[in-house]
């Protein structure tokens, strides 16, 4: 059912945003602390691209594959910001905040999307 797909893509990148998010104000709570390297994940596209998503079947007719498992939680990355402090550190205030002002309007989106999503559901139920 696509419905599963729509909903597991949602809840992978419901769990992405958090992990960014985290990283983010990590950043900016050690903004102040020498020699620090401001961190973050890579895109979430690039993310859904490595991970292996189970396929759906609906008959046993269908393809399998072997080993399927839910991916691991996104790792931090150095950050590629261009200037680098006196203190040796490299985080950006403003830059995190444009990060963390992106992670708000993608959790947005993908909240209007499954309600409305989930409200089409129950529209075809109602019949």
């Amino acid at each position: 059912m696509i419905a599963n797909d729509v909903f597991g893509v949602a809840a992978r990148q419901a769990s992405w945003l958090l992990a960014r998010q985290r990283v983010v104000a990590q950043n900016v709570a050690n903004a102040n602390t020498p020699g620090y390297k401001a961190a973050d994940l890579k895109p979430f596209e690039a993310t859904l691209h490595s991970a292996s998503l189970p396929l759906v079947t609906t008959s046993p007719m269908h393809f399998t594959t072997a080993g399927e498992g839910e991916p691991a939680a996104p790792a931090a990355e150095k950050a590629d910001n261009a200037e680098v402090y006196f203190s040796g550190n490299d985080v950006s205030e403003e830059a995190e905040m444009a990060k963390g002002n992106e992670v708000y309007r993608a959790y947005s989106l993908n909240t209007s999307i499954v309600t409305a999503f989930n409200n089409m559901i129950l529209q075809s139920v109602k019949g």
